[in-house]
């Protein structure tokens, strides 16, 4: 019996937040599409646009996710409270921490099903949306095509004019400085493949500045041996939340190599562990409202309470969040504390319940 009963909530609860996260992404898209058609020229047609957009809907549902759950599972339970099914559940046996066990086996389910959109499929579908739209405005071929960018190579400072990809590198200066930070020599080259563990240069000329000389050498193709492998570089362009944890590890590992400012992929990293949680305390927080308020309201006033809780769940989280960056608070205390902080007001409640 309560083998049935475990399946039939869980069952219950996992289709109510997948209907709810759908409805919640398909308005984000919608608002997102009416948006982006303040940009759609000839070159850039509706048709693309919406594929552009489309193609934003796994990062959309990750970032949705536990507010999504939240609640759905609100208008499962709370519609199981108005019939009076947990009543009777109750009646036949089944403890609240029974019901709070199915609910958490739907959240850890759920849980899963958002690490899989977070890690494996909202990063390239992300990159994608960039190369379509990128495409459609420039004529190349990704995302990194649009802007040059610096960065850090050791003691040596890259400017990048254009990266029509990751592996190919266009009107690219090195700049080398040595321990006292004089600079002693700039490389210059048309363009730069990685291949075989190295870039190689081409159309090159190296200008070394030795005392009050300069020294000028130019040769057709120079290897050049650099951090910046293909794997770091296509992190470039996207937002840190919009990558998954193994691409934020390896560019938090250069950021630290280089010395340079890693605060706000790590606080990315940690967000990205935080999601499966919060999608579980999201629903662990419906269990006390389902034997409370809920009994006796309409759906409605169910949607309403469970915004409200999410509005509040962002707030907290996105203020802890940007105070932290601001004030130097470790990334994982700024990530985690929210989450950990609405868990336990769930725990709590629902130890209370009689």
């Amino acid at each position: 019996m309560m083998g049935i009963l475990d399946r039939y909530i869980a069952r219950a609860v996992i289709s109510g937040s997948l209907v709810a996260l759908t409805v919640f992404v398909s308005l984000i898209l919608i608002f997102s599409f009416v948006e982006e058609s303040g940009d759609i020229t000839p070159d850039y047609p509706a048709l693309t646009a919406l594929l552009h957009v489309a193609l934003q809907a796994p990062q959309r549902a990750y970032e949705s996710f536990p507010v999504a759950t939240l609640i759905g599972s609100l208008m499962t339970l709370g519609g199981m409270a108005a019939r009076s099914e947990l009543v009777v559940m109750r009646a036949a046996g089944m403890s609240v921490l029974g019901i709070g066990r199915s609910v958490a086996t739907a959240g850890i389910l759920l849980a899963l099903v958002a690490v899989a959109l977070g890690e494996w499929v909202a990063p390239p579908a992300e990159r994608m949306s960039l190369e379509v739209k990128a495409r459609a405005e420039t004529g190349q071929v990704g995302a990194l095509s649009r802007d040059g960018f610096w960065a850090r190579d050791g003691r040596s400072f890259v400017q990048v004019g254009s990266a029509p990809s990751a592996d190919l590198l266009e009107a690219l200066h090195i700049y080398h400085f040595d321990d006292s930070r004089q600079l002693t020599s700039i490389v210059s080259a048309a363009r730069a493949r990685y291949q075989d563990d190295h870039w190689l240069l081409d159309g090159v000329v190296v200008n070394r500045f030795v005392g009050d000389d300069v020294e000028r050498e130019a040769r057709d193709q120079l290897a050049w041996e650099s951090q910046l492998r293909p794997d770091v570089l296509d992190v470039v362009v996207v937002d840190p939340e919009a990558l998954s944890m193994a691409e934020l590890w390896t560019y938090i590992g250069y950021l630290d190599r280089n010395e340079l400012e890693s605060d706000r992929y790590r606080l990315a990293f940690w967000l990205k562990l935080a999601t499966p949680l919060a999608t579980l305390t999201m629903l662990l927080l419906t269990i006390p409202l389902a034997f409370g308020s809920l009994r006796s309201v309409g759906a409605g006033q169910r949607i309403f309470i469970g915004v409200m809780i999410g509005i509040v769940f962002f707030l907290a989280n996105n203020l802890l969040n940007h105070l932290g960056l601001v004030y130097g608070l470790p990334p994982a205390i700024s990530a985690l504390l929210p989450t950990l902080v609405f868990l336990a007001i769930a725990l709590y409640t629902t130890s209370r319940v009689r």
